[in-house]
């Protein structure tokens, strides 16, 4: 099964809209709804009492003995009820829940109907044919805030919106548990309208199928439909529970269907759910639409009058990235998680946030200064986790879409001289934890980000020998974010260690408030230079440093409010991390 459940869920995936569904009595019948046959036979028992009769064991044979003709649902109805009213009463009795069966699940959306509808909203499909009576699926549909179109008349096709037009259209067979004329016995199945087997015929022409809780047995104008059909554009896949029956072998035949054993459809359809957006998450995020918004914010930038613009294309594209990661889909409750499983994850966010932080380079690059305000309100939105409990990990990684922002904004704002906007991601964001408010600094590195060792999860070979394998793994994603400022592959690596360098800084400078150990988060630079020393080398941050202090007070990078603009205060805080880090390269390494 899982391979199969693979490919259907990979063909969803690659053509969204494709496949119609085939649903029959199966899908609902977790939920305690009766086919169409069993409401007949009930009717007839309550017939029965009605007239004071014994029925014996057959219902279906004393009503034609007593009638001399086949029980039919409408006419059977009918001699129960005689009034619109008492009909529509009575019916609702099979399909909607009194208060004790509500208490109890039963007649109400299922685990399948759900995942349905959420393949529905995601856009994955949007045509369903189906020969159940109940609206199940229709309310799932609502709570995910759909108003499908439903065709459950002949009069219902001459109005209906095409395909192209509608959200989700439900094409109901043989009619809504409302209406009377539901289809139910051999003779009426036998046949459909004119218009009915049309419109049929073009959704089977068109669409894929996918086939579950339906045997294929009783229903011989559908049987006969699918089977006339000569098109097998794309795949039908068949859901069966053990071997399907002799009718349905001969639909999947003709079709060509790839057969799936399932157990049940409440278990099969939130895994198709699950593995479809499992795959959605490894795929990038409208590939085109971060050029087009770093050349909107270029635009924007160029004048004044676009102020207000450029604000609301942050803004919106802040809080699109915001409820991406706060979805349940990012749920950290997960249960023995893997290195692959978090691997995925860190997949997810960097396809999420990766036009923010196109947009945020850019105005860390071009920009003046006034729209410095906007990186901090980023990083303060993105800093605070949505959920605080589960898996260690999963809570740190949640921070992850904050701290690329910082490392890309934070290099090109350093390429640039633009320390103001430097300030604005290191120094000025603040959190609030446990009613106290700390710089957001505290959890702004790779160490908070990464915790209970799950550095070593990144997705390098050899990231379980390798010192710091996260910020070498950040090093080489954010390359192609930054080309455009720094092409140099050389002059890139410089401010990259030079941006962690000042971050180690500035973490001692504002937390040494907090705690009394000269702890920094320790980066690539820690062992690319560790025998620059020695062999009387200078590193790019050594010079950095010494061309910025050989300008005292009107270093700009003091001037931005770094150290409190005091260059004794920044050689202190040097000496305080570089002992830290000496005493962590003598220990290879153990923090």
């Amino acid at each position: 099964m899982n391979d199969s459940l693979l490919k259907l869920a990979i063909s969803l995936c690659s053509n969204p809209g494709v496949y119609a569904l085939l649903l029959g009595s199966g899908i609902s019948r977790s939920a305690g709804i009766p086919t169409g046959w069993e409401i007949t036979l009930d009717l007839i028992v309550k017939l029965t009492r009605l007239l004071g009769e014994d029925m014996g064991v057959d219902a279906e044979g004393w009503y034609q003995g007593k009638f001399g003709r086949t029980p039919e649902y409408s006419g059977v109805l009918e001699q129960v009820a005689t009034t619109s009213a008492e009909r529509n009463a009575l019916l609702r009795s099979y399909f909607e829940p009194n208060e004790e069966e509500r208490e109890q699940g039963l007649k109400l959306p299922t685990p399948a109907h759900k995942a349905i509808a959420s393949l529905i909203k995601h856009g994955y499909v949007r045509v369903i044919l189906t020969t159940n009576f109940d609206r199940l699926l229709e309310s799932a549909l609502e709570e995910q805030g759909i108003i499908p179109d439903v065709i459950s008349t002949d009069d219902a096709l001459t109005g209906a919106l095409p395909f192209v037009h509608s959200k989700c259209t439900i094409i109901k067979l043989h009619g809504d548990y409302r209406d009377t004329r539901i289809k139910n016995t051999l003779e009426e199945l036998a046949h459909y309208s004119r218009e009915l087997d049309n419109y049929l015929d073009r959704i089977l022409d068109e669409f894929g199928l996918i086939v579950c809780g339906w045997s294929g047995t009783w229903d011989i104008a559908l049987r006969n439909g699918i089977l006339r059909c000569p098109s097998r554009r794309f795949t039908t896949y068949w859901t069966s529970i053990g071997e399907p029956r002799e009718d349905a072998k001969s639909v999947i035949e003709h079709r060509h269907a790839e057969v799936i054993q399932i157990d049940n459809a409440d278990k099969f359809w939130p895994n198709v759910l699950d593995k479809v957006l499992s795959l959605q998450e490894l795929q990038p995020l409208h590939p085109i639409s971060t050029p087009v918004a770093i050349a909107t914010t270029k635009r924007y930038l160029s004048e004044e009058k676009y102020r207000i613009r450029l604000h609301d294309l942050i803004s919106e594209e802040l809080e699109k990235v915001y409820s991406q990661f706060s979805s349940a889909r990012f749920d950290t409750h997960g249960q023995n998680v893997d290195n692959s499983e978090f691997q995925a994850r860190m997949h997810s966010y960097e396809a999420i946030c990766d036009t923010l932080m196109g947009i945020l380079t850019t105005i860390s690059y071009f920009d003046t200064g006034s729209n410095a305000y906007q990186l901090t309100q980023c990083v303060e939105r993105l800093i605070e986790p949505p959920r605080s409990d589960g898996f260690g990990g999963l809570i740190g990684l949640q921070r992850y879409p904050a701290l690329l922002i910082a490392y890309a904004a934070g290099m090109t704002s350093i390429t640039a001289k633009h320390y103001e906007h430097l300030a604005s991601i290191l120094i000025t964001p603040k959190t609030r934890e446990t009613n106290k408010t700390y710089p957001a600094i505290y959890h702004l590195n790779v160490w908070e980000v990464f915790t209970h060792n799950t550095y070593k999860w990144v997705p390098r070979p050899n990231a379980q020998k390798e010192h710091t394998p996260a910020n070498q793994y950040i090093h080489d994603l954010l390359r192609d974010c930054v080309r455009p400022y720094l092409p140099n592959d050389t002059a890139y690596q410089s401010a990259f260690d030079i941006f962690e360098y000042l971050l180690a800084l500035t973490y001692i400078d504002l937390i040494r408030d907090e705690t009394d150990r000269d702890w920094g988060p320790i980066g690539c630079f820690s062992w690319r230079y560790r025998h620059y020393g020695a062999e009387a080398q200078s590193s790019p941050i050594d010079e950095f440093l010494s061309e910025g202090i050989a300008q005292g007070q009107n270093w700009e990078l003091l001037s931005a409010g770094f150290f409190d603009g005091s260059i004794e205060r920044l050689q202190s805080v040097r000496r305080r991390f570089d002992s830290f880090l000496a005493k962590v390269r003598e220990s290879k390494g153990t923090m």
